[in-house]
């Protein structure tokens, strides 16, 4: 038996009751629904039903169904597809201010060395790591009129992980991006070879099999921490020469500043520990000048003896200070000569402990009087004793 829709019914569904809904979504939300209900395949569908088989007519309503679920399913997936890719393909930083980064530390070298740049390292943090705990903090106490920085640790069940990946993130978006760094800034990079790396990246160590990078002698000043790390490719004739010349780790997940990364690409050449005590003192809230005339080899040589005295000795002063003074006078054929030593607190790692030997200098009013001045030349060095204390000197000429 064949069944029959009567058109007057199908008529009453299409004009009033969508038209009732349609009335009642007025306000701005109905023009989608309207359009489409008018122009989809249902209504066709209704307005051919009549004379028609009711088997073939609900399989052309199925049909029609199925059809626009299909349709938006795809634009959906579609949708979903192309979100997913723009988050996969996110960088950790803006690659769109075109750096040219290395990923492998032993092309990276070899590119340097070819191109006598020096090169340059980005460590960086992929998720936050409990081997990295905020294990000291940092304290002033002040004494009289002086204020006396203390680093005190952190028992061991009150530490807690540092939150090293945030810390890189800001740091990639205040340095990589070129929207929001300095162009004087962002042009520096120019001058290195650059090369970035996880902080548990490995190399390949022959019998050893795979050595983590920061684990390497040269990098234990870094702490295992996320920052930039220099090694010189450039002077050749230097003893510093293929080591490591320059540290910025991010210090309790701190990143550093703008400044504070200009001041580090553009300090003098030098060996690591020289150019660490010269970044602490060009980076002191006062910015003192005695790091603005010319570091001399010879004046530094003779910081570098002393420095490494007091800590065979592990005894801070100013021994022997009229032997190398008048020695330096006689070479350099000048001026008076002035000397400055500080030493750090025990086991603190040489980033820290520079920057802790310049406030001691500016505890003290008469060291404070010789590192805040503008000299003609001047050197600078700290040296690690057997005590784990750190022991530095700077003399100035004028």
């Amino acid at each position: 038996m064949t069944n029959f829709i009567n058109r007057t019914n199908i008529v009453t569904v299409n004009e009033i009751n969508f038209a009732d809904y349609n009335k009642l979504n007025e306000g701005g939300k109905s023009g989608i629904l309207k359009n489409f209900y008018k122009f989809s395949k249902i209504n066709k569908i209704f307005s051919e039903f009549r004379g028609q088989d009711s088997w073939k007519n609900c399989w052309k309503i199925i049909s029609g169904i199925l059809f626009t679920f299909f349709i938006l399913l795809i634009f959906l997936l579609t949708c979903c597809g192309f979100s997913s890719r723009l988050l996969a393909e996110e960088p950790l930083w803006h690659e769109a201010d075109h750096f040219s980064w290395e990923t492998d530390f032993a092309v990276a070298s070899q590119k340097a060395k070819e191109q006598s740049k020096n090169l340059l390292i980005y460590f960086y943090a992929e998720k936050d790591s409990l081997l990295i705990p905020n294990s000291t903090e940092e304290r002033f106490v002040k004494v009289g009129k002086d204020e006396i920085r203390q680093v005190v640790y952190v028992l061991p069940q009150l530490q807690k992980p540092l939150p090293i990946t945030a810390a890189c993130r800001e740091f990639e978006d205040r340095i990589f991006n070129k929207s929001s760094s300095r162009s004087e800034v962002f042009d520096l990079f120019n001058n290195y070879i650059l090369l970035k790396l996880p902080i548990d990246a490995v190399q390949e160590s022959g019998v050893e099999g795979q050595t983590p990078i920061l684990d390497l002698p040269q990098f234990r000043e870094m702490a295992h921490l996320p920052g930039l790390a220099m090694i010189d490719y450039e002077h050749k004739e230097a003893l510093y020469y293929e080591n490591i010349v320059g540290i910025l780790p991010f210090l309790r997940a701190k990143p550093p500043t703008l400044e504070q990364v200009q001041t580090f690409l553009t300090l003098p050449p030098g060996t690591l520990t020289q150019r660490t005590l010269i970044y602490a003192l060009r980076t002191h809230p006062e910015r003192p000048l005695s790091t603005m005339g010319i570091f001399h080899p010879s004046i530094t040589k003779e910081a570098t003896d002393h420095s490494t005295y007091q800590a065979k000795t592990r005894v801070l002063g100013h021994q022997n200070f009229g032997t190398r003074s008048s020695r330096i006078s006689e070479k350099l054929e000048q001026g008076s000569v002035s000397e400055i030593c500080a030493q750090s607190w025990t086991d603190e790692g040489l980033f820290e402990a520079a920057i802790g030997c310049v406030r001691a200098w500016r505890n003290s009013s008469g060291h404070w009087s010789a590192a805040r001045k503008k000299h003609t030349y001047y050197g600078y060095d700290m040296v690690l004793g057997s005590d784990n204390i750190w022991y530095a000197t700077g003399i100035f000429v004028d």
